[in-house]
């Protein structure tokens, strides 16, 4: 017998989105709502990178509020390194949210980024939804706490080194949210820019010759942000 979530998934592929919404018009509310749950943690994770854009236009397009939070099955997508933020059916569906949804655009940006496993992801999803202004991006990227945000952060503001401004900005910031992670990632944006008119103690030293290392990869980035003492040198 086919259980409920292989007929959305055949639905689904077969982009018969007709059946889906007369299906979706004879369910009660209970049901819906279980339906929401089967669809961004059965369903959604096991769709290819198009199929699962095009799925997510017409869910949105359905009932935008129910299924804004389908975004957070791109998790799946993000750790196979099959997310595409440039294929066509990504593209329709930005340009949904601008035309239908655009003060719904920062909450699925949000609700996405955590899940991001690259830099390179993060700025072609940031790209898609058209943050493309120096401090918008600075901004977003400073309301997250993950290693990757941080690093894409760090990348990103290594292109506006002669804006100190925005350094020192993003730096205040980082001490206004008062962890660990934040308070080691305003130690790297201090040494790295030599920001001096920052009058915190931060735990986290850096010593001049330190930033080469960081500066090399992504690993070496992160050993520093967790407090730890480069590997070699």
């Amino acid at each position: 017998m086919i259980s409920p979530a292989e007929k959305l998934q055949t639905l689904i592929s077969t982009a018969d989105w007709t059946s889906l919404y007369e299906r979706f018009n004879h369910m009660s509310n209970a049901e819906f709502r279980r339906v929401e749950q089967v669809l961004r943690q059965s369903v959604m994770p096991g769709l290819s990178n198009a199929q699962f854009w095009d799925a997510y236009l017409h869910l949105l397009q359905y009932r935008r509020q129910a299924f804004l939070s389908a975004i957070l099955a791109i998790h799946h997508l993000a750790q196979s390194g099959q997310l595409d933020c440039t294929c066509d059916e990504a593209l329709a569906v930005a340009r949904w949210f601008h035309a239908d949804a655009p003060d719904s655009v920062v909450k699925v940006v949000r609700m996405a980024l955590p899940l991001l496993t690259s830099s390179t992801q993060i700025y072609e999803f940031l790209h898609l939804f058209d943050y493309t202004d120096n401090r918008e991006i600075a901004a977003i990227l400073l309301k997250e706490n993950t290693p990757h945000a941080y690093y894409s952060l760090f990348q990103h503001l290594k292109h506006e080194a002669d804006n100190p401004p925005l350094l020192r900005s993003a730096c205040t910031t980082l001490l206004r949210k008062g962890d660990d992670l934040s308070f080691n990632m305003a130690s790297i944006l201090r040494s790295y820019f030599d920001i001096t008119d920052i009058n915190s103690t931060l735990s986290l030293q850096i010593e001049p010759y330190e930033l080469s290392y960081i500066d090399q990869s992504f690993d070496n980035f992160v050993h520093v942000l967790r407090g730890k003492r480069p590997k070699m040198l």
